[in-house]
Protein backbone atom coordinates (compact mmCIF):
# COMPACT_ATOMS: atom_id res chain seq x y z
CA UNK A 1 0.00 0.00 0.00
CA UNK A 2 1.44 3.26 -1.17
CA UNK A 3 2.22 5.56 2.11
CA UNK A 4 -0.31 8.26 0.29
CA UNK A 5 -2.88 5.67 0.66
CA UNK A 6 -2.07 4.91 4.48
CA UNK A 7 -2.33 8.44 5.28
CA UNK A 8 -5.89 9.04 3.64
CA UNK A 9 -7.46 5.78 5.54
CA UNK A 10 -5.30 7.27 8.75
CA UNK A 11 -7.16 10.41 8.03
CA UNK A 12 -10.22 9.06 7.49
CA UNK A 13 -10.67 7.00 10.74
CA UNK A 14 -9.26 9.79 12.95
CA UNK A 15 -12.01 11.58 11.07
CA UNK A 16 -14.72 9.22 12.01
CA UNK A 17 -13.38 8.61 15.65
CA UNK A 18 -13.16 12.40 16.38
CA UNK A 19 -16.60 13.22 15.27
CA UNK A 20 -18.50 10.25 17.09
CA UNK A 21 -21.57 11.47 19.02
CA UNK A 22 -21.61 11.49 22.64
CA UNK A 23 -24.37 10.99 24.42
CA UNK A 24 -24.98 14.77 25.43
CA UNK A 25 -25.33 15.57 21.41
CA UNK A 26 -27.81 12.90 21.55
CA UNK A 27 -29.66 14.56 23.85
CA UNK A 28 -29.57 17.94 22.04
CA UNK A 29 -30.69 16.21 18.47
CA UNK A 30 -33.88 14.90 21.01
CA UNK A 31 -34.28 18.55 22.22
CA UNK A 32 -33.84 19.92 18.27
CA UNK A 33 -36.85 17.20 17.30
CA UNK A 34 -38.94 18.21 20.04
CA UNK A 35 -38.72 21.93 19.79
CA UNK A 36 -39.15 21.16 16.16
CA UNK A 37 -42.14 19.10 16.27
CA UNK A 38 -43.86 21.22 18.94
CA UNK A 39 -43.41 24.64 16.93
CA UNK A 40 -45.42 22.91 14.28
CA UNK A 41 -48.95 22.88 16.15
CA UNK A 42 -50.90 25.52 18.15
CA UNK A 43 -49.30 28.19 20.28
CA UNK A 44 -49.47 26.41 23.84
CA UNK A 45 -48.21 23.26 22.25
CA UNK A 46 -45.01 25.49 21.25
CA UNK A 47 -45.11 26.74 24.85
CA UNK A 48 -45.50 23.96 25.91
CA UNK A 49 -42.60 22.34 23.90
CA UNK A 50 -39.82 25.41 24.75
CA UNK A 51 -40.63 24.98 28.51
CA UNK A 52 -40.38 20.81 29.13
CA UNK A 53 -38.60 19.65 25.78
CA UNK A 54 -35.37 20.10 27.87
CA UNK A 55 -36.55 17.68 30.24
CA UNK A 56 -38.84 15.63 27.67
CA UNK A 57 -34.71 15.15 26.49
CA UNK A 58 -33.07 14.30 29.35
CA UNK A 59 -35.47 11.72 30.10
CA UNK A 60 -35.47 10.16 26.87
CA UNK A 61 -31.63 10.40 26.81
CA UNK A 62 -31.77 8.38 30.56
CA UNK A 63 -33.66 5.82 28.61
CA UNK A 64 -31.23 5.54 25.93
CA UNK A 65 -28.51 2.72 25.35
CA UNK A 66 -25.44 3.77 23.07
CA UNK A 67 -23.59 1.54 22.02
CA UNK A 68 -20.23 2.56 20.87
CA UNK A 69 -18.23 1.46 17.66
CA UNK A 70 -15.47 4.05 17.84
CA UNK A 71 -16.27 5.23 14.18
CA UNK A 72 -19.99 5.38 14.56
CA UNK A 73 -22.59 5.13 17.46
CA UNK A 74 -26.00 3.60 17.80
CA UNK A 75 -28.45 4.67 20.26
CA UNK A 76 -31.81 3.14 21.20
CA UNK A 77 -34.26 4.62 23.34
CA UNK A 78 -37.60 3.41 24.73
CA UNK A 79 -39.83 5.54 25.55
CA UNK A 80 -42.95 3.10 27.09
CA UNK A 81 -45.06 1.31 23.73
CA UNK A 82 -42.39 2.97 21.47
CA UNK A 83 -38.54 2.67 20.37
CA UNK A 84 -36.67 4.77 18.74
CA UNK A 85 -32.99 4.29 16.91
CA UNK A 86 -30.45 6.39 15.76
CA UNK A 87 -26.82 6.33 14.16
CA UNK A 88 -24.37 8.60 15.46
CA UNK A 89 -21.62 9.31 12.68
CA UNK A 90 -19.64 12.32 11.64
CA UNK A 91 -21.11 14.48 14.49
CA UNK A 92 -24.82 13.72 13.00
CA UNK A 93 -27.92 11.64 13.86
CA UNK A 94 -29.84 9.80 11.22
CA UNK A 95 -32.98 7.87 12.80
CA UNK A 96 -32.60 4.25 11.07
CA UNK A 97 -36.26 2.67 13.21
CA UNK A 98 -39.07 3.78 14.94
CA UNK A 99 -41.78 1.00 16.36
CA UNK A 100 -44.69 0.68 18.41
CA UNK A 101 -45.20 -2.17 20.42
CA UNK A 102 -48.42 -3.92 20.88
CA UNK A 103 -49.69 -3.93 24.38
CA UNK A 104 -52.03 -6.10 23.63
CA UNK A 105 -49.71 -9.18 22.14
CA UNK A 106 -50.69 -12.58 23.71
Amino acid sequence: MKPSSVIVMVSIVGLLAFTNPKLDSYEQHIHQIITQEANKRDDLTQTLGTLFGGVASSLIASNTVRNNYILFSTYDSNLGSRHLKFVGILGNFFQISQSHSDDHAP
